[in-house]
């Protein structure tokens, strides 16, 4: 809309609504019908319509180090004077309350899926799409309403300085894009919001998991989707050997939540890959850890258990897709700015939204140079969309063109699959305030290490082929 007064020029009130380059994968209709079916389209247009709203919530998203007047000088700096008056923050704070969390929650259910295809290098193994879930934590602004809502993590030594809300997610491997969320209080346990994603699993997908997963009822649950599955067990688990197999995995049974079930009665039938993995790294130092995977797939012929070992470690996609979004994106010990669970709720689907279309764009990318999606940088997407917003570079005809030529032109070498890097307390829980240690960024400097697995030997008992059920 535009409207005139006098000899001022013309002023649009829908001009801030763009996402630069991004906008082309959400455009103002898609942001239209999504207000339309969450019931948010205003009766009459106001300085700050309902679209603009959307765009500005995803922009905070991508600035998140940014205030209000920030995120919304980003916005309307390409924009050569078309716009209206700068709004108050109360304003955006009033105009976000009344757009509320659903449009955004329903912008992200339709922008949200598998991306990769089968020439997606990683993608699939034995036409098996690959995914993996995991859960994360996320810091909320520390207000009363928050506090209730999400509570804290609490522990001996005091409590986490901010409310936390736990999210669960279903990624797929090859293109780190996430198909399914659930987040809810801290106190909600990772399986419960698994459960939540169980209606993203389908037939033709593996899904990897830790063994914080490990559990009848959850087993059941995902098997019973049909997808596959490849789990890694609590080393606790006890796991007896009934059918030996000829490559030394072996047939056996989870048992149901009360311990029995050891011979199939009341258990799920699975199969055990044992094995360990060393790690030596070039300082000299070296680690042997014990794994136990079970799995869904029961042909020691099909699918062989040395190919299983070394497929589980695609597991660790899930982890670097909680990297890009809670630090590349979001930076490094932001906590989320809303003060209210409404506003943590639209906050993060804003977050899950710019996520998911910087995966879709880099994905295309990569497909155009015909490389590993793995090699377009994250970091370098993120910086080249705020770029783009700052520009306004969406109404050119060579936006797009310019921001893929931009993603490829600083691509990542090939994986480099002989380093390791220790996983270290990035926020510990202390009674004391938190800073930042310099020697914390230098125990987590990656070493060159080989890695090496040693499967269990079959015995002379092992079958080849699997009895059937």
């Amino acid at each position: 809309m535009t409207t005139h007064s006098g000899s001022c020029p013309a002023v649009d009130v829908y001009a801030p609504g763009h996402l630069g380059a991004l906008t082309r994968k959400i455009p103002p209709s898609l942001v239209d019908d999504v207000l339309e079916a969450t019931g948010r389209r205003e009766r009459r247009v106001r300085l700050l319509p309902a679209r603009v709203v959307v765009y500005f919530v995803l922009a905070m998203a991508l600035f998140s180090t940014d205030g209000y007047h920030g995120v919304w000088a980003g916005l309307v700096k390409g924009l050569g004077g078309v716009t209206a008056r700068v709004p108050s923050t109360p304003a955006l704070s009033q105009a976000r309350a009344r757009l509320g969390a659903a449009p955004m929650a329903e912008l992200f259910a339709r922008l949200s899926g598998p991306v990769a295809t089968t020439a997606t290098p990683g993608a699939f193994w034995h036409s098996l799409r690959l995914m993996a879930w995991d859960g994360l934590h996320l810091e909320v602004a520390d207000s009363p309403a928050n506090a209730a809502a999400f509570g804290y993590l609490r522990a001996r030594r005091g409590r986490s300085g901010f409310p936390l809300v736990r999210l669960a997610a279903l990624v797929e491997c090859g293109s780190r894009a996430i198909h399914e969320v659930a987040f809810g209080a801290y106190s909600t346990a990772e399986k419960t919001l698994a459960q939540r994603l169980l209606g993203g699993l389908c037939p033709g997908m593996l899904l990897l998991a830790d063994r914080n997963f490990d559990g009848y009822e959850l087993w059941g649950q995902a098997r019973d989707t049909g997808a596959h599955l490849l789990w890694r067990a609590k080393g606790v688990r006890i796991l007896p050997r009934l059918v030996p197999l000829a490559d030394g995995s072996y047939l056996s049974v989870l048992p149901d939540r009360n311990g029995r079930g050891y011979r199939a009665a009341n258990g799920h039938q699975v199969r055990v890959i044992e094995f360990h993995l060393t790690v030596a790294t070039s300082d000299g130092a070296s680690r042997t850890e014990h794994y136990r995977l079970l799995t869904t797939l029961m042909d020691p012929r099909r699918h062989p258990a040395d190919q299983l070992a070394a497929l589980y470690h695609q597991r660790w996609e899930v982890e670097i897709a909680f990297f890009g979004l809670k630090v590349t994106l979001r930076t490094a010990d932001r906590v989320l700015r809303s003060q209210h669970p409404e506003g943590v709720e639209q906050e993060i689907y804003a977050y899950l939204t710019v996520y998911q279309v910087l995966r879709r764009v880099s994905h295309h990318s990569a497909r155009r140079v015909g490389v590993d999606p793995d090699r377009v940088s994250f970091t370098v997407a993120v910086r080249t969309a705020r770029h783009s917003v700052i520009a306004a570079d969406h109404a050119s005809p060579g936006g797009p063109e310019t921001f893929h030529q931009l993603l490829t032109n600083e691509l990542l070498p090939p994986r480099r699959a002989d380093r390791v890097s220790p996983r270290a307390v990035k926020r510990p829980v202390s009674p004391f305030s938190y800073k930042q240690v310099h020697a914390l960024r230098e125990s987590r400097t990656a070493r060159r290490a080989t890695y090496t697995v040693h499967l269990r030997e079959p015995s002379a008992d092992a079958l080849t082929v699997p009895p059937q059920p």
